[in-house]
């Protein structure tokens, strides 16, 4: 099953085929709206908006805790996730599409771990190597 968070301008419901709504609650509060469960060429996917519906939800703002465990409650194998935001390499133009392999995290004013000790079904803080942020195979995908 596949987890599909979808930033400004692709987190459009009707890509999924046989959709229904499911909203969710978990130990670090609602994810940003309800997950939308269908099919997209017949794999099951789980698309969440991460800003809400709406658009309603500042990106500093975005419960991603809450986000992250609600599609792995829902057993998503993968996550895909999208962004829009710029590049360091000028070859790299707006609306191109681009698979990362590493990023510079500049977020500010947001937990950056479901590993900080405060949930009981996690084993505590953990040192979560940072080297290859990004599935191998996914990406090759």
């Amino acid at each position: 099953k596949i987890g599909i968070i979808g930033g400004t301008g692709l987190d459009d419901p009707d890509i999924l085929e046989g959709r229904t709504e499911k909203y969710v609650d978990t130990p670090y509060g609602k994810p940003s709206d309800a997950l939308i469960l269908g099919k997209i060429k017949n794999v099951d996917c789980v698309l969440l908006a991460r800003h809400g519906r709406h658009h309603t939800i500042m990106p500093s703002n975005v419960n991603y805790r809450a986000n992250i465990w609600a599609l792995k409650e829902e057993n998503c194998s993968h996550v895909l996730v999208t962004t829009a935001c710029g590049s360091l390499r000028e070859e790299i133009q707006p609306g191109d599409l681009v698979i990362i392999d590493q990023f510079i995290d500049r977020t500010t004013k947001r937990h950056c771990t479901l590993y900080d000790g405060q949930h009981s079904t996690l084993s505590g803080v953990c040192h979560i190597p940072m080297a290859e942020p990004f599935c191998t195979k996914t990406r090759e995908v």
